[in-house]
């Protein structure tokens, strides 16, 4: 998708924070853009500061959706598809950040965060998709996913880290199965960055039992809401993000002061490979027929 201009995008959680931004950065770049939210006050909100950044009349639409609820997203895919003339890039971008810890969580706590993290993306990725792929423009594809998932959080995030290494093995094998379709997929991967993800799923309309924040319950996430002071600034993100869907890049990681923690987390897997155990023939056969598969996938993208 090198050229956005006259395109439609639909952003889910895209009323606030990171979400918010990508909207208004592909506004910035004469794109029709659909955001999708489950909280009222904060579409309110988004229509009121996205009207200014339109590049046209009806170049923004608004939809309260709930990403768990499948009816739901197809309805306002449908939805969407007649008010901008159909879906070119789809931003996977609503999530929820807070649970129990991961050493004493329950069902309940499991559930609700694989459901929004991780289900919300599925549901966008089988919804919307094949939407994409039958109006054979091509298209894209951006799920966010974390810094958690690529390094491991502690016990408080152990839930999150869950869900979003999840997000990013399914960005990376989307990108392949996508890549003859000319649908593009990256993963984004932000670190602190100033956001709303440490409210309850609905904000004030959360149903009973929701998490809430709580720095005494929770001193990880209370660290996280301390540093959102110095967090990116969401449009520097978003920035990247639209340079990511041109470019067509498998990833999106701005935060570069993860650089030492990327490198000794892969050194660390890499000196966890056994060179003294034998490898026999047949096997490595077929892992390298597999290799050239995926590379051939790979170089089939690069040269697009």
């Amino acid at each position: 998708m090198r050229e956005l201009d006259g395109r439609s995008a639909l952003v889910t959680g895209g009323a606030s924070g990171i979400g918010l931004a990508i909207a208004a950065a592909l506004l910035g770049e004469g794109m029709s853009v659909a955001v999708a939210d489950h909280s009222e006050e904060h579409l309110a909100e988004a229509e009121r500061l996205l009207g200014a950044a339109a590049p046209r009349p009806g170049a923004v639409v608004l939809h309260r959706l709930d990403v768990t609820d499948r009816p739901g997203f197809a309805a306002v895919a449908d939805r969407v598809e007649e008010q901008l003339g159909g879906i070119d890039l789809l931003v996977n971008n609503a999530g929820v950040g807070l649970s129990a810890p991961m050493s004493t969580a329950g069902f309940d706590d499991w559930d609700r965060m694989l459901a929004v993290n991780l289900g919300g993306v599925v549901n966008g990725v089988v919804t919307v998709v094949p939407r994409i792929r039958r109006h054979g423009r091509g298209g894209h594809v951006v799920n966010t996913a974390s810094m958690a998932g690529l390094i491991p959080m502690l016990d408080a995030g152990g839930i999150y880290t869950t869900t979003k290494f999840a997000v990013r093995g399914l960005s990376a094998s989307l990108r392949l199965a996508l890549a003859p379709d000319r649908i593009g997929v990256t993963c984004l991967c932000p670190g602190l960055t100033r956001t709303r993800i440490l409210d309850p799923v609905g904000g004030a309309d959360a149903p009973a039992g929701t998490p809430t924040f709580d720095a005494t319950r929770d001193p990880v996430n209370a660290e996280f809401a301390l540093a959102q002071g110095s967090a990116m600034d969401p449009a520097v993100l978003a920035a990247c993000v639209v340079d990511a869907v041109r470019a067509n890049d498998a990833y999106v990681i701005a935060h570069a002061e993860f650089d030492d923690e990327l490198d000794a987390l892969h050194a660390e897997v890499l000196a966890a490979v056994r060179h003294d155990v034998p490898v026999a023939p047949g096997r490595r056969a077929v892992e390298e027929r597999r290799r050239a598969l995926v590379d051939e996938v790979k170089n089939s993208i690069a040269t697009g």
